[in-house]
């Protein structure tokens, strides 16, 4: 959860699944979970060669003195034994180790890469120093600003289909509906377009406009649709007489104002029972959570609570609430393991202040508040100052959210995909992470009842073969990774076109708010 404001905007189109076609026609989608910047520097850490990795240690233990520098803050400055023990390491290194011939610009790299050892070292994951471009790629992960049309589409099929169409975007004021076929781009059939060149025809320059071509179901439909700028860290829909259900992607700088829109439409329609689904949400920005408590608790209710090294505890509470124009009989609230953060805030501050339940599996678990801090170089770092607490002054810190009712999905969807390596290939009778990979995918596509373990047995290889036949790929009793990869493709398709049915937790989410227990 962060303290701070968000800078420049990216450009681009919301698309969530993609299809790549390979020479043999195969289908493979990528359906990737979003990750933080966080999570993508630990993976970038693991990667890095073992000197860059040692330059990052060595330069770990002395950066008080140029830190101090860079920041310009009042603090108690470093010994003089340090400041010269600093002085004579930097200008050693930057002027004869071996490998500055590698970079750049030796000087900044270094002092980068010693920044960050500073904070890798200390064990905590979320304080973290950032480039100027790492700093932008986070911002632009939270506010989830870009400029298109606003669309979600599914590509795959043969088809585009238009899957969400986001409140007061250029595509809805078009008129533009989910189900809606897209079939040409400026007069351009793309039905043979992998999806990046169907994004990259789409997005453009703010006040640009695109032609479009779109069938719905017998009709032909031209639209000229002007390109502005979209949010889309909110989305909603009622989807049944009276359950409306907002998915929040993020807390950005808009998502209050956003969210208010669909809570008008569904107070125009007579909603009265609501689920939020934040799962998968790994939080935002601390005013995203103070802007939002307003849409639905009273005011000086407790939001949270902030816990300070020095022991001081601040709460923060509502104030100009708005609340009462949007009453609703039963909320629930939609978690899982990538529910993190600002998202936990809001879990508890409505559970703890409207007893409304939780459904689904228990949350992340991070209890601790950064801020941003920039310097001239547009770098910042981003520092834990604080844990924050519930209303009551519980901490989830590492332990996470347990829901009233727990429900899991399929186990495929808690799978990561396996290693493999290209030329590679499983036999029949063995055990390997990409068979168990393989059976829970098979299992949830309903070719597979057995065992799930990881071992290559008579039922999975009964399985493999009706599945290859199925999808015309080739079988030879053994699992290689594209057949490994087509396993993953019928996944994301088969969720993406029956959701409503697979989708257990939401499911159970509906049963829950219809029934109030």
């Amino acid at each position: 959860m962060l303290k701070g404001e968000c800078g420049t905007l990216n450009n681009i189109e919301v698309v969530i699944l993609e299809k790549e076609n390979n020479e043999n026609n195969k289908v493979s989608i990528k359906l990737e979970r979003h990750r933080w910047p966080d999570e993508i520097a630990k993976e970038k850490r693991k990667k890095k060669i073992i000197i860059t990795v040692t330059a990052s240690v060595i330069f770990s233990f002395f950066l008080g003195w140029q830190f101090n520098r860079l920041v310009s803050v009042n603090g108690t400055p470093s010994s003089s034994g340090n400041v010269a023990k600093f002085e004579r390491i930097y200008n050693e290194v930057v002027k004869d180790w071996y490998f500055t011939r590698d970079m750049k610009d030796p000087e900044t790299e270094i002092m980068d890469n010693a920044i960050k050892g500073m904070f890798e070292m200390n064990g905590d994951i979320h304080s973290t120093y950032m480039t100027k471009d790492e700093m932008l790629q986070l911002n632009q992960s939270i506010n989830m600003d870009f400029v298109g049309i606003g669309i979600q589409y599914y590509s795959g099929e043969g088809a585009n289909v238009v899957t969400r169409v986001f409140r007061d975007s250029p595509a809805e004021k078009a008129g533009v509906k989910a189900g809606d076929v897209l079939v040409k781009i400026d007069g351009e059939s793309i039905e043979t377009w992998k999806s990046d060149q169907i994004k990259e025809h789409i997005v453009g320059e703010e006040g640009t406009s695109v032609k479009l071509e779109f069938l719905r179901g017998s009709e032909t439909l031209n639209m000229d649709i002007v390109r502005s700028r979209v949010t889309a860290v909110v989305w909603g829909e009622i989807i049944q007489d009276n359950i409306g259900y907002l998915e929040i992607s993020s807390f950005g700088n808009k998502l209050a104002e956003n969210t208010e829109m669909y809570l008008k439409d569904f107070k125009d329609s007579n909603v009265d029972r609501l689920i939020i689904d934040l799962r998968d949400n790994g939080g935002g920005y601390l005013q995203a959570i103070q802007e939002i408590s307003k849409l639905f608790l009273d005011n000086k209710a407790v939001v949270y609570q902030e816990d300070f090294t020095d022991g001081k505890v601040v709460s923060y509470t509502t104030d100009n609430s708005v609340a009462s124009q949007y009453p609703f009989e039963n909320i629930v609230i939609l978690i899982n393991g990538d529910t993190a953060s600002a998202s936990e805030v809001m879990t508890l501050a409505l559970s703890e202040n409207l007893n409304v339940k939780t459904v689904g599996v228990t949350s992340y678990g991070k209890g601790t508040v950064q801020t941003q801090r920039s310097f001239g170089d547009q770098s910042s770092i981003k520092l834990t100052i604080a844990k924050w607490l519930s209303p009551s002054g519980k901490s989830i810190h590492e332990v996470g959210i347990v829901p009233d009712v727990e429900v899991k999905q399929a186990d495929i969807f808690y799978a990561q995909f396996p290693q493999i390596d290209e030329n590679e290939n499983i036999p029949y009778d063995s055990v390997h992470g990409a068979v168990s990979y393989v059976q829970k995918g098979l299992s949830y596509l309903g070719y597979h009842q057995g065992r799930v373990d990881g071992y290559y047995d008579s039922a999975t290889d009964a399985a493999l073969a009706s599945f290859a036949n199925a999808v015309n790929v080739p079988y030879n009793k053994s699992i290689n990774l594209e057949l490994t990869k087509q396993v993953y493709s019928a996944v994301v398709r088969d969720w993406s076109m029956h959701k409503a049915e697979r989708d257990v937790q939401l499911n159970k989410a509906i049963e829950v708010v219809k029934n109030g227990n």
